[in-house]
């Protein structure tokens, strides 16, 4: 009688095991992450500027151009240049040619980086993270970059790299960032304009 249930009981005490152990790992790495946002957060005009003078802000204002947003990118917007803007974006990635070229240092670049998020939180103007940062832009300059402005951030767009994915999670967990991570550039598009329509 015993050898009857033996696999039965096996088979509910294994499945028990994995229902425990799914339910403590998913809430411990749980972060808001959607594939695209359910409702618009920001408005056009939008400013995309770089914090750390990547290239990558180039990518996003063709994009914002496909999907007929009213978006400039100004890679050396100031504070005081959000009076003319509704919606900002910022294009995280370190670059130490493209800060060579607008003569900053980094540590200048924190500062106007700090000065913009601090600026459109004071005008409520929603603030849009996106990071494009690959294994060749991810290294603790775009870190430290991160760390500046998620605190500010109302949404936060990146690609889902795997490399330091957890650190990133963390951070924006901590601040409760709504958070749409993509596996290509090409899948950018749709929660770029979920942000905005």
């Amino acid at each position: 009688m015993l050898k009857k249930y033996t696999p039965v009981f096996i088979c509910v005490l294994l499945g028990l095991i994995f229902l425990f152990s799914s339910i403590n790992s998913s809430t411990a790495k749980h972060i808001n992450t959607y594939p695209n946002l359910p409702a618009p957060i920001g408005e056009e005009r939008i400013l995309i500027t770089s914090a750390g003078q990547a290239v990558e802000g180039t990518i996003i204002l063709t994009i914002a151009e496909n999907l007929n947003l009213e978006a400039d990118y100004r890679p050396r917007a100031l504070g005081t240049d959000l009076y003319d803007y509704k919606s900002v974006i910022i294009v995280l990635g370190y670059s130490s040619n493209g800060l060579s070229h607008v003569n900053r240092s980094f540590q200048e670049e924190l500062i106007r980086t700090k000065e913009i998020v601090e600026e459109a939180k004071l005008n409520n103007l929603p603030v849009i993270l996106i990071n494009l940062s690959g294994p060749f832009r991810e290294e603790e300059r775009t870190w430290e970059l991160f760390t500046y402005t998620v605190g500010y951030a109302n949404y936060y767009i990146g690609l889902n790299n795997g490399y330091n994915m957890n650190r990133y999670k963390n951070e924006l967990k901590k601040h409760h960032v709504p958070t749409t991570l993509v596996k290509q550039l090409d899948d950018l598009h749709i929660p770029l304009n979920s942000a905005f329509r």
